[in-house]
């Protein structure tokens, strides 16, 4: 395995996760629109309406850290609710402990954590989740097993987190701002904001680059007082001078990739030219309304690097010039012609996008596609030889196949159930770990619609269906689940002479609720307690009452003597074997007096 392979995964389910929280901005960015647009009016009603509009959903942008702490904590525990209430209640936390550590240690710069912080908290959740949710505490403490165990180490582990942030946040939140500044400030800014992207959608991590310059480079405080940081959060806070990041990528979206899909029809053979122009009018409509723009930018990443390269490049220019002619654009989730209208309220020399900026960019993707692709011969879609119009076709949807049977395709694609080690989603691809990459069929999921498959360190593999992507991740996960061996039945001997009961008949909350796991009660006939199963004493508790119990298929046994038996501190009880015996069924585990039981648990 490479020893980038841990990092990678990382970062790819970082980016992944931090999906869920982004997902929740178009909305409110629809919200605050509408709001600007009543508070335009000269009805009063209509105003004070859109002040409503617009309070609610700027709300979103204002508890964008406590949002990107809960998603994050959601994404790397496969969506636990347990895990997304203890990262509210760490975000919390950790905030007010470094606000008061800094009045106490007179810290001189206001901390402000940002979305970064809500990432931290997202991260350290879902890290002592993931270790700790199956945890069982004493029979005392049982209600607070399990699940119900994480907000409360949480707030330990948030009052630490506090505690470090304080002493070493403000260097970083001090470089950060600086650097903010300088690249808001510079021409170059903007510039390198869209390039980076596009340089980084092959290895799916461009989500984790732009976060920053979204949500955090550069404050603002409106007339409320309120501090906005991030060229997106600003922008729909009424900030003037936001945009100019965001305003990077509309000339893409809008005119250069359309531009490129336009040469690679016209590039394409004459036999698979209608073929290839349905796929690519799909694609390039895709890009313009929602600004999604894979299943454009993969018919060339693989097959001509060098569009690629050029891709990038004209990116940089793109930035460039809508730096050069002081455009300011603002959007939620893409720079597409939808977001381009929720965010016309707040824009900046937005005509100039379509009269100059737009038109000279679509001009030079077009003549720069259609030139190499024929002078280099690249293998764009209905060039290949080995090709025709009905695989060409299947690139963009697997004919008519049914979404769940496309998802059962892909599955066998990549090796079947038993190949795949995880398997999630983000807007338009795949993103997998898989135990033997050989088993992956390449071409059959090209075959099944797949604008690209990439690979990553060790068994990292992203493959881009996309925005089917999630729906297919979800039926794939289930046929998984379904396709599990289940498990064989396990025959348990009866280790107590008695009467058999329901668990919840005990009156107790902690047995009845199966708090400690699911099982029967037995209203014993005599006081002697014997092993149901062949395995091994995990745990004999000291006081006697209890023993616990492992087959070597992994079961766990708990037996337990009584209700309240801890507080008769082993007084009638006699083990009658210690931790790590080995035991059969009907081997003596526990010797009891069954009266004083009765009388006293």
């Amino acid at each position: 395995m490479s020893r980038f392979s841990p990092a990678f995964s990382l970062l790819q389910r970082l980016g992944q996760s931090l999906m869920l929280p982004v997902s929740v901005l178009p909305a409110a960015g629809l919200v605050v629109a509408l709001g600007r647009l009543c508070q335009g009016q000269q009805n009063a009603n209509i105003q004070a309406l859109g002040g409503l509009f617009y309070s609610g959903g700027l709300a979103i942008f204002e508890q964008l850290p406590v949002v990107f702490a809960i998603g994050v904590a959601i994404g790397f525990t496969g969506g636990a609710g347990a895990a997304a209430l203890a990262a509210l209640v760490g975000y919390f936390t950790t905030i007010n402990v470094i606000k008061m550590a800094s009045d106490i240690y007179h810290v001189e710069l206001a901390i402000n954590t940002g979305v970064f912080g809500g990432i931290l908290v997202g991260l350290m959740t879902a890290a002592l989740y993931n270790r700790y949710y199956q945890t069982q505490l004493m029979n005392v403490l049982g209600f607070f097993s399990g699940k119900r165990l994480i907000p409360i180490l949480t707030v330990f582990a948030s009052f630490f987190l506090g505690l470090v942030l304080t002493w070493t946040w403000p260097p970083i939140q001090e470089h950060i701002r600086t650097f903010g500044e300088h690249m808001a400030a510079s021409d170059w800014g903007p510039a390198f904001y869209a390039a980076g992207k596009r340089l980084l959608i092959p290895l799916g991590l461009h989500h984790v680059y732009y976060q920053p310059f979204l949500f955090e480079f550069g404050s603002f405080t409106d007339a409320a007082g309120k501090i906005f940081h991030g060229d997106s959060t600003r922008y729909f806070a009424g900030d003037p001078t936001a945009g100019r990041f965001m305003a990077a990528e509309f000339p893409l979206m809008l005119f250069g990739l359309p531009a490129a899909a336009l040469a690679i029809v016209l590039r394409a053979s004459p036999k698979q030219r209608k073929a290839v122009a349905g796929v690519m009018l799909s694609a390039a409509l895709t890009s313009i309304v929602t600004g999604i723009t894979e299943p454009i930018e993969f018919t060339f990443i693989f097959v001509a690097p060098l569009l690629y390269v050029l891709h990038v490049v004209f990116a940089f220019f793109s930035g460039w010039l809508t730096a050069f002619f002081d455009i300011h654009l603002g959007y939620t989730f893409s720079a597409s012609l939808i977001d381009f209208g929720l965010g016309f309220f707040n824009q900046k020399n937005g005509l100039l996008l379509f009269l100059v900026v737009g038109p000279l960019i679509a001009v030079i993707y077009f003549f720069s596609f259609y030139s190499l692709i024929g002078i280099f011969n690249f293998k764009t879609p209905g060039r290949d030889e080995g090709s025709d119009a009905e695989s060409t076709g299947a690139s963009n949807g697997g004919g008519n196949t049914s979404l769940n049977d496309l998802s059962i395709q892909v599955l066998e694609a990549l090796g079947g159930a038993a190949n795949i080690v995880q398997i999630d989603a983000c807007i338009t691809r795949l993103r997998l770990e898989v135990k033997d990459k050989t088993e992956v069929s390449r071409p059959e999921l090209k075959r099944l619609g797949a604008a690209g498959v990439m690979d990553g360190p060790g068994g990292n593999l992203q493959v881009v269906f996309g925005t089917r992507s999630e729906m297919i991740k979800e039926i794939i996960k289930n046929k998984i689940k379904n396709t599990e061996p289940k498990e064989s039945g396990l025959s348990l001997r009866s280790p107590l002479r008695g009467k058999v009961m329901a668990l919840n008949q005990v009156p107790d909350e902690t047995f009845a609720d199966k708090v400690l796991g699911d099982g029967i009660a037995i209203d014993p006939s005599n006081g002697l307690v014997t092993s149901p199963v062949k395995g091994q004493v995990v745990q004999m508790f000291h006081t006697g009452h209890a023993v616990g119990l492992e087959t070597a298929e992994g079961v766990q046994i708990l037996i337990h003597v009584g209700i309240d038996t801890v507080k008769m501190k082993g007084e009638g009880f006699k083990a009658l074997v210690k931790t790590g015996d080995e035991v059969q069924p009907g081997t003596p585990l526990i010797e009891f007096d069954l009266e004083l039981v009765r009388k006293n648990a």
